[in-house]
């Protein structure tokens, strides 16, 4: 018995390597997408099945004794099921023994760039195809990205998004059909697309060319480029200091207790450009604060939530990384919420009165938590009367904590 997954590349027959050509013609069944099995399988017994507990199960109960062709769109190492299938396949014990072949096959990504004559190694690319990306920071940060799609639907969806965001002058080159007969390429900008109510087909692919891609450094954002009320605003220095004891990863999923005007928000959703940022708010003229930021820095992974902790957490995800800028007094109860959401969660709160530190200290205690405490004190320069005068920040206690 010998199971091979095969890649078939973007769908055309001509398009498949001559190992995975070989291996179909040896196979007794063929398992794959429809149009696929379309494709390569006229003389054989076929099975239309993609999901890959379910490809495993068919070749339990049908394929045990036989050669088993697995055809996998594009190649089995970009943004495919093949390494969750080999997983299961080779540690189910039915199956212990059988040959399991990998075949690598043209990526749509090398077809579409080679075609549109374009060299694909400087391209960061993505998949919005069954899983979640931050697709507007990937555009935001880089000159070229490429996307699979799970449809026509989501190209539109992302041409909406960059309209918001001000990302107008990204180009969009989306490839429609790859190799089939009726292959289409079209050029456009996110509002043309809008404007045209084009939405593309189905088997859809696109790169977007953002000329004016940002460069930002992995430095703080200054205060004066955020946009301001009357809401207090964590100060630059302090939320430099704030953000690099949360030790964000790029997947981390965060909460920002307190929001505020966004601007943790903001800098964490940067910083964690993988991952989600929920900014938890209650005050009307503060959730409009973080709005207005999240649209001016295009944060697309920013999550709003309007509400009190820790009521508002109950229905989000677990966080690893917490940031506590405000508390409304129920310190005690947000802890206890995220421990039971992720005992190993990291939290970082600041604190501006002795009351609100030895409140924590004994909270720390009683839950027996570990924690280091950081004082600042902070002076900037002010212009005053033609001198340079040292003008001092609020001292804030920053608190870092994990269990």
């Amino acid at each position: 018995m010998k199971i091979s997954l095969i890649g078939a590349g973007p769908g055309k027959e001509s398009f498949i390597t001559l190992e995975g050509e070989k291996l179909i013609k040896e196979a007794d069944i063929l398992i794959g997408a429809d149009r696929i099995l379309h494709t390569f399988g006229n003389d054989k017994l076929t099975f239309n099945i993609v999901k890959a507990e379910d490809i495993v199960s068919r070749i339990k109960n049908t394929g045990v004794g036989k050669n088993v062709a697995v055809l996998l769109t594009g190649d089995p190492g970009f943004f495919s099921s093949a390494r969750k299938l080999f997983k299961l396949l080779d540690g189910d014990e039915s199956l212990k023994g059988t040959e399991i072949n990998v075949v690598p096959g043209i990526s749509s990504l090398q077809y579409f760039l080679e075609n549109l004559h374009l060299s694909w190694e400087n391209v960061v690319y993505t998949s919005l195809h069954g899983r979640k990306a931050n697709i507007i920071g990937y555009i935001r940060d880089n000159q070229k990205v490429f996307s699979l799609f799970g449809g026509g639907e989501e190209i539109r969806e992302t041409a909406e998004k960059l309209h918001y965001y001000g990302l107008d002058q990204v180009k969009m080159i989306i490839g429609e059909r790859l190799s089939y007969p009726d292959e289409n390429i079209i050029l456009t900008l996110p509002k043309r697309l809008l404007d045209e109510g084009t939405v593309p087909d189905k088997l859809s692919v696109a790169l977007f060319i953002n000329e004016n891609a940002l460069t930002r450094d992995s430095g703080s954002i200054a205060d004066e480029e955020f946009v301001r009320g009357a809401v207090p605003m964590t100060k630059e220095e302090v939320r430099t200091l704030s953000l690099s004891k949360l030790r964000l990863n790029k997947d981390s999923v965060v909460y920002d207790i307190g929001a505020g005007s966004g601007s943790v928000s903001v800098e964490a959703a940067l910083k964690a450009f993988d991952g989600e940022v929920f900014a938890i708010e209650k005050k009307d003229a503060a959730i409009e604060l973080i709005k207005a930021n999240k649209r001016k820095f295009a944060a697309d992974n920013i999550k709003i939530v309007q509400g009190t902790a820790p009521e508002a957490l109950s229905e989000l995800p677990p966080p690893d990384r917490v940031f506590i800028g405000g508390s409304g007094g129920r310190i005690g109860e947000i802890f206890d919420t995220l421990l039971k959401k992720n005992p190993d969660v990291r939290m970082v709160l600041n604190a501006v009165s002795l009351d609100t530190l030895a409140e924590v200290n004994s909270l720390i205690k009683e839950r027996s938590l570990k924690s280091r405490v950081t004082l600042t004190n902070i002076a900037r320069a002010e212009d005053i009367g033609g001198h340079s005068i040292m003008k001092s920040l609020n001292p804030v206690y920053i608190v870092t904590l994990w269990k």
